[in-house]
């Protein structure tokens, strides 16, 4: 496999991982404070809620398909292509959209936050765009 095919799956592969642990980080926490010397309960939610799943099942399918594509070797796998990566990245970059618009309109967004599982997805799936975007100029092993 050539050093370009090799640059870009290993982004893609950083880029999934990002994504699996972002969905175990928590994504917004709410309380926690005191009101007249009274502490509230906090509540916190992970990355594993509604289209948080969707990010985690990209990346999970990003990753089944690099495996897939390792084990056949030179012979390659069809959709171990890049527009099947950008695809998935830009179907988790929409679910990561609409996250953060629903954190926002509740009120969990602006920051600041204690809650990194948001920012982690957001590199994760820069990452993985990033990494299919420059598989399009990486020469395939004939």
């Amino acid at each position: 496999m050539s050093s370009g095919g090799r640059r870009f799956r290993f982004l893609i592969l950083l880029g999934s991982l990002l994504m699996i642990v972002a969905g175990f980080l928590p994504w917004w926490q709410a309380g926690g404070d005191r009101v007249g010397g009274v502490p509230l309960p906090s509540t916190a939610g992970i990355g594993l809620q509604g289209p948080g799943l969707v990010i985690f099942g990209a990346a999970v399918v990003a990753l089944v398909l690099l495996d897939i594509g390792y084990m056949r070797g030179r012979w390659g796998f069809v959709l171990d292509a890049p527009i099947v990566y950008v695809a998935l990245g830009v179907l988790a970059g929409a679910a990561l959209g609409y996250r953060a618009w629903e954190l926002w309109s509740v009120g969990f967004l602006p920051w600041p936050q204690h809650s990194p599982g948001l920012a982690v997805a957001g590199v994760g799936v820069a990452l993985l765009l990033y990494g299919a975007g420059s598989g399009f100029g990486a020469r395939h092993p004939v």
